[in-house]
């Protein structure tokens, strides 16, 4: 499966972009998957699992789970990883509309439905500056160290044993890589994409 690319508005939309839900339970499912990209920014969870979140467009808006308690909600957002900083990926999301026009909408996640909901260990910048390396194959097998850019066989070069994506030429480049290379925010989330989105 071919990387994905988080500036298609279409298949990654922002909260204003997502459909609402319906009413209707009988509405046909998407023809396509979309994806929900947020990074969370609160935990807010008081009687039921809440979180705030920011979309790629700084729209605030909260993310709820239906169906737990505090205590069932509180073990489930840990499991998942689902904790202030990282990015919230919600498979077919739908906006609920408010009740009150002076009020944002929020997405709601129905109890059965908590396995569409992954998290990235990374701010929402972050998954995306990755998102378009992998698409533009920053990480693909090209021969070169990617922290100094030293040619030699694929095979030779060391493989990040995080991600298994990038390679060094040395423990020396991959230290650098690592810390000054920028390495260290990165490797997580290509290891979470890939994840995803089967690579």
């Amino acid at each position: 499966m071919p990387p994905p690319e988080f500036s298609n508005v279409a298949l990654f939309p922002g909260f204003n972009d997502i459909p609402e839900s319906s009413t209707s339970p009988s509405s046909p499912p998407p023809d396509n998957d979309i994806y929900f990209l947020a990074q969370i920014k609160d935990d807010m969870t008081i009687t039921k699992p809440t979180l705030v979140l920011h979309d790629r467009h700084s729209s605030p808006f909260a993310l709820v789970f239906d169906g737990y308690d505090r205590e069932d909600g509180i073990r489930l957002l840990k499991s998942k990883g689902l904790k202030k900083g990282a990015t919230a990926v919600v498979k077919n999301a739908r906006r609920v509309p408010p009740k009150d026009e002076s009020k944002r909408g929020f997405v709601r996640v129905e109890k059965g439905k908590e396995g569409d909901v992954v998290a990235i260990p990374g701010p929402l910048d972050t998954v995306l500056k990755v998102g378009g390396k992998l698409l533009r194959g920053d990480y693909q097998d090209n021969g070169r160290c990617v922290n100094c850019g030293s040619e030699g066989k694929w095979e030779s070069l060391s493989k990040c044993t995080g991600c298994g994506m990038v390679r060094y030429c040395s423990k020396e480049c991959q230290g650098r890589g690592w810390n000054e290379g920028g390495h260290k925010a990165e490797c997580k989330v290509i290891k979470a994409i890939n994840g995803i989105w089967g690579r």
